[in-house]
C-alpha cells in the first residue's frame, strides 16, 4: 500500500484531469445548477457572513454566486493566501471589482478591507479536487483550508463540486477535516 501522500498525489492528478476535461460551456451550465442548489439550501439562506472562494481554472464557478450574495445584502468574505505563513486570512468585499490576482494567480481581496476570524462566519463554501460521501475532501495539497477549518469547528462547511469529482473513499489523515455537505449539479448531499 502506498503512503497517504502518494495516494493523494495520484488521486489529485486523476481528478484534476477529469475536471479539466469538462468543456467550458458544460462547466458553466453545471456551475449554474450547483449555485441554484446551494442558494435553495438552508445553509445558504440562514447565513449572513459567508466565506466564498474565487473560482479558478476548472473549479465550480462562483462569481455569479458572489454577485448574488452581495445583491442580497449578505456579508461576503474571500480568502487571501499567505504562502510563506501557509495560512489564509479572510477579508470582506463589497464588489468583485475589489479583487486582484494574488497567490497562484487566484483573485483575492485587499488586506485593507475588514477582516473576520473563521469562527465568526455563518458558512464556509469550499473548493476541492475530490470528495467522498463520508465528508472527505481532497484539496490541492497545501493544507491551507484544513488549517482554516480547524479554527471554525462549529461553522457549517459546504463544498461545491461536479459529480465527476466524487469517489467512494478518499485516503484521509488525522489533520484532514471533513465537510458537512456537498453540492453538485444533482443537488445537496448532507454528510452524516
Amino acid at each position: 500500500m502506498l503512503p497517504f501522500k502518494e495516494q493523494k498525489q495520484i488521486l489529485r492528478h486523476k481528478f484534476l484531469k477529469i475536471r479539466d476535461s469538462i468543456p467550458r460551456e458544460i462547466r458553466q451550465s453545471l456551475s449554474q445548477k450547483i449555485i441554484q442548489h446551494l442558494k435553495n439550501s438552508d445553509y445558504y439562506q440562514k447565513a449572513q457572513k459567508i466565506l466564498f472562494y474565487a473560482s479558478f481554472k476548472s473549479e465550480v464557478e462562483t462569481y455569479e454566486l458572489i454577485e448574488a450574495a452581495l445583491t442580497e445584502g449578505k456579508d461576503v468574505y474571500l480568502p487571501k493566501t499567505y504562502i510563506s505563513k501557509r495560512k489564509l486570512r479572510l477579508f470582506k468585499i463589497n464588489s468583485l471589482k475589489e479583487l486582484s490576482p494574488g497567490a497562484y494567480g487566484i483573485l483575492e481581496p485587499s488586506e485593507n478591507s475588514p477582516e473576520i476570524e473563521p469562527k465568526g462566519l455563518d458558512l464556509i463554501i469550499l473548493p476541492g479536487v475530490a470528495f467522498d460521501l463520508s465528508g472527505g475532501r481532497l484539496g490541492y495539497g497545501g493544507g491551507f483550508y484544513d488549517r482554516l477549518l480547524a479554527k471554525a469547528p462549529h461553522v457549517p462547511k459546504v463544498a461545491l463540486a461536479f459529480e465527476c469529482q466524487l469517489t467512494k473513499k478518499l485516503p484521509l489523515e488525522s489533520h484532514d477535516l471533513k465537510i458537512d455537505a456537498l453540492v453538485t449539479e444533482n443537488g445537496l448531499k448532507k454528510i452524516f
